[in-house]
């Protein structure tokens, strides 16, 4: 049971969605990759060739187009989260807090949600972290993200980054949604097995020329605060000045700036590039002049073993994460797109699932089903009876309808069913059947009205041949349900055999 309801969903999704190939997918990531191979390859067939200063310049740009990438990534995640948890139009702030607590699956330390009167749904240390850094400053930028500068948090006692994105809920109101990350997220990034612990990687403020360190020689040195004019100390007195002037472009904001200077007797070459995701940060690359030609020879060696390792790996890692994440998509859509009682689509996502199957151009028929004086059924034996009685009648319907047409609750006990149409004869035969099993339910028994039974009114329209599009369908459909319904109910009615039908 469990795995055709499951079905059912992934049919009625794939209809709203269009249909999306995981090989056409699968296709495209390969083809990205295979491109960044070659490019990978042939940028480093120039690195080796070039001086010292030069690599280190690719290999800050690399670095920084890869803590971009990070940043993006975590920047369109929050985006996404906050457009999908926006689509379920949450009544309150609450129930947004709670599934962003309990995602066990999130790869953030922390998650919450400010609503638009600052109120703060999220732990009381998080809250505190709010006033220290001043982040609600950061969260009124979201447009439609927000990205605060890197702090040490005292709640997890590590350099940590914030993310916010705006969230629409309770159909007028918005607030934000915030998502923590560790700093060493983007440390793990930096980290270069190629140069071991010879490359130094910071990021730099380009106001405050405060920098933190991602990667370097001193382990513990890594997520410690520093500050760019304090580190002219140590720099050999006649290049000073080459170190000033990069500092003052940096204020500038200048981009790809490379320098070359000495602290003793070693020689440093050191890159910058600027994080786009990130408006005022940079990341700087510092290599020491003899890690370079140690350790390109060794990589030459293992670089196409790699790649070809790395192959497998991607390819593995696309079809889980497109499994998953397929997976996650269709609990969503589904809560969005189906009736929570029923499990049929709901109005809004049957019109546009309808607009598409009428598309095709093939006979269908749209059948309204309208359950007779169902008021009596709440009245009598409750809302409880009433909603299972629902539910045992959208069961029907999958029965004799699912499986060549979408079923839909359009209200409280009307009900629509798009289906292919063979004839008009077979169709009529399956709404009698509809009739006939509903007939065979039975409700409680009542000291009043021991043989209370329920029936249904009916009204049907053919396309092409009593309409040419979803809206008219609809309004035929509904002109011969009525006609059904004024006449007594308990019965259908195709809208060809009305007089108003035979007269146009």
């Amino acid at each position: 049971m469990a795995d055709s309801k499951s079905k059912r969903f992934k049919d009625d999704i794939n209809l709203l969605k269009g249909g999306r190939s995981f090989y056409l997918t699968l296709i495209i990531c390969l083809i990205v990759f295979f491109g960044a191979t070659g490019i990978l390859i042939t940028a480093f067939n120039r690195l080796i060739s070039r001086h010292d200063q030069q690599l280190s310049a690719e290999i800050s740009t690399i670095m920084a187009e890869k803590m971009n990438s990070s940043i993006e990534f975590m920047t369109e995640s929050v985006n996404n989260t906050a457009i999908l948890l926006s689509s379920r139009n949450f009544d309150k702030p609450e129930q947004i807090y709670d599934i962003l607590r309990n995602n066990k699956n999130a790869d953030y330390l922390s998650a919450g949600f400010i609503d638009q009167s600052g109120e703060k749904f999220a732990s009381q240390e998080e809250a505190q972290e709010f006033a220290k850094w001043d982040l609600m400053q950061t969260a009124a930028l979201a447009n439609p993200v927000s990205i605060s500068a890197p702090y040490r948090s005292s709640v997890y006692g590590q350099p940590v980054i914030t993310l916010f994105a705006v969230l629409k809920y309770a159909d007028t109101r918005h607030g934000y949604m915030f998502m923590t990350y560790k700093l060493n997220e983007l440390q793990k990034i930096a980290v270069t097995q190629s140069l071991g612990n010879d490359v130094e990687i910071w990021l730099m403020n380009a106001e405050s020329a405060n920098i933190i360190q991602c990667a370097g020689s001193d382990e513990h040195s890594i997520g410690s605060w520093a500050n760019a004019y304090l580190a002219m100390q140590d720099i050999n007195e006649e290049d000073i000045p080459v170190y000033g002037n990069w500092l003052t472009r940096i204020r500038h904001l200048e981009d790809n700036i490379g320098i070359s200077y000495s602290v003793g007797e070693t020689l440093y070459s050191q890159h910058c590039s600027r994080i786009a995701s990130m408006p005022g940060w940079y990341v700087v690359v510092r290599i020491p002049g003899n890690a370079l030609s140690a350790t390109m020879h060794t990589f030459r060696n293992y670089v196409l073993y790699f790649l070809a390792v790395l192959l497998i790996v991607v390819i593995v890692l696309i079809a889980n994460m497109y499994r998953l994440a397929k997976r996650d998509n269709e609990i969503l859509e589904a809560l969005s797109t189906h009736d929570p009682l029923t499990q049929v689509l709901n109005r809004r996502a049957f019109d546009t699932a309808a607009s598409k199957w009428i598309a095709r151009g093939k006979d269908c028929a749209l059948i309204f089903f309208d359950l007779d004086y169902f008021k009596q059924v709440n009245d009598k034996y409750g809302h409880n009876i009433g909603d299972g009685f629902l539910t045992k009648f959208s069961d029907v319907l999958k029965k004799n309808f699912s499986e060549n047409g979408i079923i839909s609750r359009f209200g409280g006990d009307e009900f629509v069913v798009l289906t292919d149409m063979p004839s008009v004869d077979e169709v009529s035969a399956l709404i009698k059947k509809t009739a006939d099993d509903l007939w065979s339910f039975s409700l409680p028994a009542d000291k009043e009205d021991r043989d209370f039974s329920i029936s249904f009114s009916s009204g049907a329209a053919r396309f092409p041949h009593d309409a040419a599009d979803l809206s008219l369908l609809k309004k035929r459909a509904d002109t011969a349900l009525y006609e059904v319904k004024e006449h007594g109910r308990n019965g259908y009615l195709w809208y060809m055999d009305l007089p108003e039908a035979n007269s146009r």
